[in-house]
């Protein structure tokens, strides 16, 4: 939208350019009437003469002080729309950057809670593994002691019998 608004500028600045140069050619061909005319005055008396330069000379900085006004005031227009171009990129790059910045934090903390959940999942892991270490010992042990048990019973039952008879 902007940058149509400044093509038509643009174009708006061509068509007075184009119309400044019109405006130039036709002080060019009066000031060649001018100077034909001065030619031509010095037959003429010279009351007549001033008043014909005159004038021509005063519509010639008529014109030109118009074209330069006009002028003036489009590059005032033009940079004034430029600098709030301007102004408004910053305050988008701007934006931007803060997007940019919370995307890092995001990651940041999605990868801290990876991390915090994959340690958690170790620590649980570990603490399995020691349970189980601890379990399979235990059973290790009480069969061990069960089976002692059991062999100390029967030798008790084999005595038993030969103390019997």
């Amino acid at each position: 939208k902007e940058i149509r608004k400044l093509n038509l500028e643009n174009e708006t600045l061509k068509v007075e350019l184009q119309l400044k140069d019109k405006k130039d050619k036709e002080i060019a061909h009066l000031k060649q009437c001018l100077e034909q005319c001065q030619k031509d005055n010095l037959q003429l008396n010279s009351a007549q003469a001033c008043y014909i330069f005159f004038f021509s000379f005063h519509l010639i900085q008529k014109y030109q002080k118009q074209i330069i006004i006009i002028i003036i005031i489009k590059q005032k227009t033009t940079f004034v729309e430029m600098e709030k171009l301007k102004k408004g990129i910053k305050s988008k790059d701007n934006e931007i950057q803060k997007i940019k910045q919370k995307i890092q934090m995001k990651e940041k903390q999605i990868i801290e809670q990876q991390k915090n959940k994959q340690m958690n999942e170790n620590k649980e892991e570990q603490k399995e593994n020691i349970i189980y270490d601890n379990s399979s010992s235990i059973i290790n042990t009480s069969s061990t002691l069960d089976f002692e048990l059991l062999r100390s019973f029967k030798l008790l039952s084999t005595f038993n019998g030969h103390t019997g008879n």
